[in-house]
């Protein structure tokens, strides 16, 4: 049997603007700076195929990666982020709700779709990407509360989902092969 590796990113710093939905950010400085130090981690250099979320901080993300490995980058809506309501919160009212969500997976946060639902929506991108690309490196840029929840859901982890969410870096790494977690989400980046 051929080893899929999936490599996952988390994408980089924003910048907020209360004036457009969450899903509309681009990349602060930090973040577009923090883009270009991803795409020089050498465990990028494997990497065959890319898939970013519908959200365009992914897209932005990984560009200079893309760019460097002549690679295309394929956006599935699997990917994107737990969906959450058009309101801007402040940053207190956003992390009361987020502890909300991560501390139960049933709740709908944001006005948006639950854990659970957003977990099932992942696993079956995961499943798709796998079975389309056998035996390959596969870079996933995505979301820090979808990642969150999918790799607590393989480590039996979910009791630590806040305290998880809240140690993920932007441009955070995490590995996994053949359903095992590699490396953790939350884990330095090894390079």
């Amino acid at each position: 049997m051929q080893n899929t590796r999936l490599i996952f990113l988390r994408h980089a710093d924003t910048q907020k603007d209360p004036s457009i939905n969450a899903a509309e950010w681009g990349l602060s400085e930090k973040g577009k700076q923090q883009a270009e130090e991803a795409s020089k981690l050498r465990i990028m250099d494997a990497v065959d195929v890319i898939y970013v979320s519908e959200e365009p901080k992914t897209s932005l993300t990984v560009e200079p990666l893309a760019k460097r490995l002549s690679e295309e980058v394929q956006a599935l809506s699997a990917f994107n982020e737990v969906k959450r309501g058009d309101k801007f919160l402040t940053k207190e009212e956003f992390e009361q709700e987020k502890v909300k969500q991560l501390t139960d997976l049933s709740y709908q946060a944001f006005g948006g779709e639950t854990g659970e639902q957003a977990l099932e929506r992942f696993k079956k991108g995961i499943d798709q990407v796998v079975v389309e690309n056998t035996g390959k490196t596969v870079l996933i840029v995505t979301h820090g509360t979808v990642l969150n929840i999918y790799f607590a859901h393989l480590l039996n982890a979910n009791a630590e989902l806040p305290d998880r969410w809240s140690k993920t870096a932007f441009c955070a790494v995490g590995v996994i092969e053949n359903s095992e977690v590699v490396q953790d989400i939350i884990s330095p980046v090894k390079e």
